[in-house]
């Protein structure tokens, strides 16, 4: 974190903690106190840096939020000489499978939002809305592109409550399968 300011570092360091709590205890046991604790800070240095619980579950949001767009954006630097059609939904495709082997911690972040305020979950909305526009938008056939977008959101979905066993599913085989179709 070189030219970063002592305070983003805090900010950074509180973040990752909540993110960390949230994901081993659950978004049920989520409070100010706890996350303090877990941070190795003060509660009021944690309200310094995050005034309210919801101004800190919404940064845990747009944390998840950006880390997902950074990582289309790799993505589709990598691919920008490629040769092959749905570049941009490929570069989503890879963007996600690489935010879901990094962690899925900052989903956690996400259920902690659901079970405070859904509207907490309105950078995430907008972030969809437009990459499924700019999919749709540069996609040679969008129904594959659609198709595609739902299965990795149902893949995503089921990574976050957990419902099927992903070793089952072969998640890694699909993903790589559904990258393949869209040559």
């Amino acid at each position: 974190m070189k030219g970063t300011t002592k305070a983003s570092r805090t900010q950074h360091r509180i973040l990752e903690a909540a993110i960390d709590y949230v994901q081993a205890q659950g978004g049920g046991q989520f409070s100010l106190d706890a996350i303090a604790k877990h941070a190795g800070v003060s509660k009021g240095g944690l309200l310094y840096n995050f005034p309210s619980k919801q101004a800190l579950i919404r940064s845990m949001v747009q944390y998840h939020v950006d880390g997902t767009r950074d990582n289309i954006a790799t993505e589709e630097q990598k691919l920008a000489d490629d040769p092959y059609r749905h570049k941009l939904m490929r570069a989503f495709l890879k963007g996600l499978c690489s935010k879901f082997k990094e962690d899925n911690k900052a989903a956690s972040g996400m259920l902690a939002a659901i079970a405070d305020d859904p509207s907490l979950l309105d950078p995430v909305r907008v972030f969809h809305k437009d990459m499924y526009a700019r999919i749709q938008d540069e996609s040679e056939d969008p129904e594959l592109a659609t198709l595609v977008y739902l299965a990795v959101e149902g893949i995503h979905s089921n990574g976050m409550f957990q419902v099927l066993d992903e070793d089952q599913l072969n998640v890694e085989e699909q993903l790589e399968r559904m990258f393949e179709i869209l040559k």
